[in-house]
């Protein structure tokens, strides 16, 4: 009988794993978060003038225009720069299971499969775009007129959103493992893959997520700098949680 690992134990199994290691993480992590952010603000500056403005204030039909341009410019990026996280997801397997690893892994998915990492990366981040959509319209119409109905309508939205949003994606979290881990697969069978994996674990992972929240409240009041210590954290708790689905502890029935 297979027998999992409980949140807490992963959270302790992680913190074992980074024991000697933190700096490297941490670094990793912040690369993986300050390269993408980067060149995330360099296109959005770059392509400024044709976002959304207040200009469209009088007619929410006529910001409709600009903002799918802004949409869809977004989704490019979150695709491109999305290859980021299968360098994030192979660095912190190699320090979990005692292999070298370096900064140069988070560019791994762009120097190896990069057109299989583009495909996983395109799924997620077009999953992402079509769920929040209406709400980061109906958001971004009320921060320009004001106007309540527009603030109720995105909370509406979102809540519609993330109840699509959040299973579709822990179904799909493990993509990018899975595809370090079974490098002979392609996209579309490392995607079902994630699927049928995650059956019966869905709730395991969302409640590990979930479980950061308290920290996350007191990195904000730490002006976000004890993210730096937290990201590494919550990397090698995911990692450790995909280690624990694939080979898990055979127990006497």
């Amino acid at each position: 009988m297979k027998q999992y690992a409980k949140s807490y134990e992963l959270k302790n199994k992680a913190k074992d794993k980074l024991g000697g290691k933190y700096g490297s993480a941490i670094l990793v992590s912040f690369l993986g978060t300050l390269i993408p952010g980067t060149i995330r603000m360099f296109v959005n500056m770059l392509f400024s003038p044709f976002m959304p403005t207040v200009a469209a204030i009088g007619n929410p039909a006529a910001l409709i225009p600009s903002y799918l341009f802004s949409m869809i410019l977004s989704l490019i990026l979150s695709i491109v720069l999305g290859i980021f996280n299968v360098g994030i997801a192979l660095s912190f397997l190699n320090m979990s299971c005692g292999q070298p690893y370096s900064v140069r892994d988070l560019f791994y998915g762009f120097r190896n499969d990069w057109r299989k990492a583009l495909t996983l990366s395109g799924v997620i981040a077009f999953v992402n775009a079509v769920c929040l959509f209406p709400y980061q319209y109906m958001l971004d119409y009320f921060l320009l007129c004001r106007q309540e109905v527009w603030l109720y309508g995105a909370a509406i939205a979102m809540v519609i959103g993330l109840c699509i949003y959040i299973p579709i994606t822990l179904n799909l979290s493990l993509s990018y493992y899975l595809m370090l881990d079974f490098p002979d697969k392609n996209a579309v069978e490392i995607l079902k893959l994630s699927i049928h994996i995650m059956k019966g674990h869905k709730k395991r992972l969302f409640y590990i997520q979930m479980s950061f929240i308290p920290m996350m409240l007191l990195c904000v009041c730490t002006l976000y700098i004890g993210f730096l210590w937290l990201m590494p954290y919550m990397y090698m708790t995911e990692t450790c949680f995909f280690l624990d689905i694939m080979n898990p502890k055979e127990t006497e029935t």
